[in-house]
């Protein structure tokens, strides 16, 4: 079976017990997703946008 290959990025779990290295799929832009870190299950919104940050 052939596998579909995409851009991908590589972003790390920043839970202090977790640290783990996972990837998510790159999205046009203007979109998001949310992934879940596959070890402890934490979730996150990708990618993050300048509004984001502002609001943090």
């Amino acid at each position: 079976m052939a596998r579909l290959i995409r851009p991908t990025w590589a972003i790390r779990c920043v839970q202090s017990g977790c640290k783990t290295l996972f990837e998510v799929a790159k999205l046009e832009d203007g979109k998001q997703q949310e992934v879940v870190c596959p070890n402890c299950g934490e979730h996150y919104v990708y990618p993050i946008t300048e509004e984001d940050e502002k609001n943090s």
